[in-house]
């Protein structure tokens, strides 16, 4: 792949994420990611850590942690070492 096209992907990933990052509140970002990687595992269990789930959605870890707690309380999700299962989809596609 010529260098040229190598660019321009990159660009355009880059300004796709920075307007995700923009205009989509953690609270979003983080609920689609859970879903589309429920989705693609295929599985209501994700095996990933907050900082892994942070570099996903460009954020702080802390602040994946405030909101999957927050999460939690709502009863979107139930957390465990290491795990974090989705207890109610319908309501996370909601914040999407």
């Amino acid at each position: 792949m010529p260098l040229s096209a190598i660019m321009k992907k990159v660009r355009s990933y880059t300004a796709a994420t920075t307007n995700e990052i923009m205009f989509k509140g953690l609270d979003r970002r983080l609920a689609e990611f859970l879903l589309t990687e429920a989705e693609r595992t295929g599985s209501d269990t994700i095996r990933m850590t907050h900082e892994q789930i942070a570099q996903h959605i460009s954020s702080a870890r802390e602040a994946v942690a405030r909101m999957l707690k927050s999460f939690s309380e709502d009863g979107l999700v139930e957390l465990k070492r290491g795990a974090i299962t989705l207890r109610d989809k319908n309501r996370l596609n909601r914040l999407k």
